[in-house]
Protein backbone atom coordinates (compact mmCIF):
# COMPACT_ATOMS: atom_id res chain seq x y z
CA UNK A 1 0.00 0.00 0.00
CA UNK A 2 1.28 3.26 -0.95
CA UNK A 3 1.00 6.99 1.10
CA UNK A 4 -1.70 9.26 -0.69
CA UNK A 5 0.87 12.38 -1.43
CA UNK A 6 -1.03 15.58 -0.95
CA UNK A 7 0.79 18.65 -2.75
CA UNK A 8 -1.13 20.99 -0.33
CA UNK A 9 -0.33 19.41 2.89
CA UNK A 10 3.25 19.37 1.83
CA UNK A 11 3.37 23.16 1.02
CA UNK A 12 1.54 23.68 4.47
CA UNK A 13 4.05 21.94 6.44
CA UNK A 14 6.90 23.35 4.25
CA UNK A 15 5.96 27.06 4.75
CA UNK A 16 5.53 26.66 8.21
CA UNK A 17 8.14 25.12 9.25
CA UNK A 18 11.02 27.19 7.01
CA UNK A 19 8.48 31.01 6.70
CA UNK A 20 6.70 31.13 10.28
CA UNK A 21 3.47 33.48 9.40
CA UNK A 22 3.93 35.52 12.55
CA UNK A 23 7.28 36.42 11.93
CA UNK A 24 7.13 37.31 8.14
CA UNK A 25 3.96 39.64 8.73
CA UNK A 26 6.29 41.03 11.50
CA UNK A 27 9.02 42.32 8.88
CA UNK A 28 6.11 42.84 6.07
CA UNK A 29 6.24 40.11 3.81
CA UNK A 30 3.13 38.55 4.70
CA UNK A 31 -0.31 40.41 4.79
CA UNK A 32 -3.07 39.57 7.54
CA UNK A 33 -4.73 38.40 4.56
CA UNK A 34 -2.38 35.18 3.69
CA UNK A 35 -2.61 33.47 6.87
CA UNK A 36 -3.65 30.10 5.73
CA UNK A 37 -3.15 31.12 2.07
CA UNK A 38 -0.03 28.94 2.35
CA UNK A 39 0.01 29.56 -1.99
CA UNK A 40 -0.22 32.81 -1.65
CA UNK A 41 2.63 32.91 0.88
CA UNK A 42 4.76 30.47 -1.28
CA UNK A 43 4.04 33.01 -4.33
CA UNK A 44 5.41 36.16 -1.83
CA UNK A 45 8.15 34.10 -0.97
CA UNK A 46 9.02 33.16 -5.12
CA UNK A 47 8.53 37.01 -5.64
CA UNK A 48 10.77 38.40 -2.87
CA UNK A 49 13.87 35.60 -3.51
CA UNK A 50 13.18 35.57 -7.49
CA UNK A 51 12.64 31.84 -6.76
CA UNK A 52 10.54 29.46 -9.73
CA UNK A 53 9.42 27.79 -6.60
CA UNK A 54 9.47 28.21 -3.16
CA UNK A 55 11.08 24.99 -2.50
CA UNK A 56 14.07 25.96 -4.20
CA UNK A 57 14.75 27.92 -0.75
CA UNK A 58 16.74 25.53 1.37
CA UNK A 59 17.75 23.30 -1.43
CA UNK A 60 21.53 23.73 -1.91
CA UNK A 61 23.61 21.89 0.02
CA UNK A 62 24.72 23.54 3.86
CA UNK A 63 28.23 23.30 5.06
CA UNK A 64 28.49 24.76 8.46
CA UNK A 65 30.35 24.35 12.20
CA UNK A 66 29.35 22.46 14.93
CA UNK A 67 30.05 23.43 18.79
CA UNK A 68 29.58 20.98 21.29
CA UNK A 69 29.62 22.08 24.95
CA UNK A 70 32.83 19.96 26.21
CA UNK A 71 32.22 16.53 27.04
CA UNK A 72 29.48 16.10 24.64
CA UNK A 73 30.41 15.68 21.63
CA UNK A 74 30.00 12.78 19.17
CA UNK A 75 32.59 10.53 18.62
CA UNK A 76 32.14 9.93 15.27
CA UNK A 77 30.96 13.66 14.40
CA UNK A 78 33.34 15.57 12.06
CA UNK A 79 34.07 19.31 12.30
CA UNK A 80 32.00 20.33 9.26
CA UNK A 81 28.66 18.52 8.76
CA UNK A 82 26.81 18.90 5.31
CA UNK A 83 23.12 18.45 5.46
CA UNK A 84 20.44 18.98 1.97
CA UNK A 85 17.62 19.89 2.49
CA UNK A 86 14.54 16.90 3.38
CA UNK A 87 12.05 18.69 0.49
CA UNK A 88 14.87 18.53 -2.50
Amino acid sequence: MTAKYDETKVLERFMKEFFPFTGMKKIGLFTKGMKGDYEAQANRICEFFGFETVYEYGAIEVRCHLSYVDGHKPKDEGFVIETTSIYA
